[in-house]
């Protein structure tokens, strides 16, 4: 069997196969000899009827049959014999080869191939991520989010003003000159910017606060292009709300918070959050390290990527952008007008997920990293744990829609960045300028003391004159002063 490799592109060769007569003969007469044990002909015992008869009957099923067979078997040796790293199954139609009557039978075929580079030592990758720190302040931002997550909604007194983040109940009408774009009776509104129908209202805030009960409060605006209604974007129009009635968040009381979180004092819940956020932080802090190390690969190796397959790869990430889109509830002509700008954000990020797969997997097989079932088993097991749900049904539901295979390439991943991670040189980033703004600021101060000392002689003085001034405009120039 001859073969020829040609590069026709970055990551794509042309093979092209030629398979010599007498090993097209051969797999004919074989399975010929088959047929003349098994075939049943009418007027002939099963392996007593003529080859001529065999041949004359089964030949199209059989070229169609030697012809698949012949492909398949010269693909998987030429692939072998040239060492190809192929992408994916080679994409074929044995039909589409033509079997010829007499001399070898020659047919080519693309296929997408790895990309070939050259790693670099990645031992000591240079990494500069700072440790997030969890402080008392934190703590009590946490502990204030805590008690505004259970806060309980209740209406304001009688003449109460609004307040950011209070609900507004009342009639809501947007008219852009005589069209009512928007009329919504009894609509709730949070005192925050917001959008309706499209339409953003970053103005309610300013608009509503300090409103009572009773009021009707309006404001002009300008409708941009996200509103759903085309005719109207562009356009001014003026909102105007009748308010009916306000409610706000009343916050529990350290007492109703700690039964609600069962826990004895305030001291306990706040070591409770502060572990929380310290479990956050180093999540975060390794989450940076690997994007350190991610972005220190991308950007330092440098090759081509098999074009067919980033096309495929940011196509499939564009579905799932728009899907998300779509499940946020973006409109649809929204998502018109940006199609371009999220065709070239998948494309970019397909891309560089591509690049980083090669870049991992081609380190992977060099450290013969790989990952185990047991390993793939302990993850569904936390998944499900996590859940709350049995796991040989979270199981079933990962093997169903192809989740097994994801979680397991996931995990190789995570293996391999954990090892760069743990041979790479980390160092916290410099303070940005701390040094040169104290400085400047110490400088500035220090200045600005030197001009008020300079100055206090001359405010001396002059204060001195205006107490003598003073001392004689009490005592003799009370009529000067009333008739002015």
């Amino acid at each position: 069997m001859e073969v020829n490799i040609e590069t026709v592109a970055a990551c794509k060769k042309k093979v092209s196969i030629t398979i010599p007569r007498e090993v097209i003969d051969a797999k004919f007469n074989e399975r010929f000899k088959e047929l003349e044990r098994e075939a049943q002909i009418p007027g002939f015992r099963p392996g007593r009827a003529p080859r001529r008869l065999v041949e004359k009957r089964f030949r199209d099923a059989v070229t169609e049959e030697v012809r698949a067979k012949l492909v398949s078997e010269a693909l998987e040796e030429a692939m072998k014999k040239e060492d190809l790293d192929v992408l994916g199954e080679p994409d074929v139609d044995p039909n589409a080869v033509e079997m010829p009557e007499g001399g070898p039978m020659t047919f080519s075929i693309e296929v997408e191939v790895r990309p070939e580079f050259e790693l670099p030592e990645y031992a000591g990758i240079p990494i500069r991520v700072a440790r997030p720190t969890v402080g008392d302040e934190d703590v009590a931002r946490s502990l204030e989010r805590l008690r505004e997550s259970h806060g309980k909604l209740e209406p304001v007194e009688k003449g109460g003003k609004a307040k950011e983040n209070d609900l507004v109940t009342g009639d809501l009408i947007i008219r852009a000159g005589d069209v009512t774009v928007v009329e919504r009776r009894s609509a709730q509104l949070p005192v925050a910017a917001v959008a309706v129908e499209g339409i953003r209202l970053d103005g309610l805030p300013k608009m509503l606060k300090g409103a009572k009960a009773g009021e009707t409060k309006t404001a002009t605006i300008t409708i941009g292009k996200e509103a759903k209604r085309e005719d109207v974007r562009g356009k001014e129009a003026e909102v105007s709300l009748k308010i009916e009635s306000l409610s706000r968040v009343a916050m529990p009381d350290d007492e109703a918070l700690l039964k609600e979180m069962d826990y004895e004092n305030l001291e306990a819940l706040r070591a409770a959050l502060k572990r929380q956020l310290e479990s956050q932080a180093e999540t975060v802090y390794q989450r940076a390290q690997e994007e350190a190390v991610q972005n220190w690969l991308v950007e330092t190796i440098a090759f081509e990527l098999p074009a067919d397959l980033a096309q495929r790869q940011a196509d499939q990430l564009l579905r799932r952008h728009l899907v998300n889109l779509q499940y946020r509830g973006v409109p649809a002509e929204e998502m018109e007008q940006r199609l371009e700008e999220i065709k070239s954000a998948s494309t970019d990020q397909a891309g560089r997920d591509l690049k980083l797969h090669f870049i991992l997997d081609k380190i992977a097989r060099k450290e013969k990293i790989e990952v185990t079932d047991a390993e793939v088993d302990a993850r569904v097991r936390f998944i499900a744990a996590q859940y709350g749900r049995r796991e040989d049904r979270v199981r079933e539901e990962m093997a169903g829609r192809g989740g097994l295979d994801s979680l397991r390439s996931q995990i190789f991943e995570d293996k391999v960045l954990r090892m760069l991670i743990d041979k790479a040189k980390i160092e916290a980033p410099p303070p940005e300028a701390e040094p040169k703004k104290a400085a400047e600021a110490k400088a500035e101060k220090e200045k600005t003391k030197e001009k008020e000392a300079e100055a206090k002689p001359k405010k001396a003085a002059k204060a001195k004159s205006k107490k003598s001034a003073a001392k004689k405009t009490s005592a003799g120039a009370s009529g000067e002063v009333e008739s002015t």
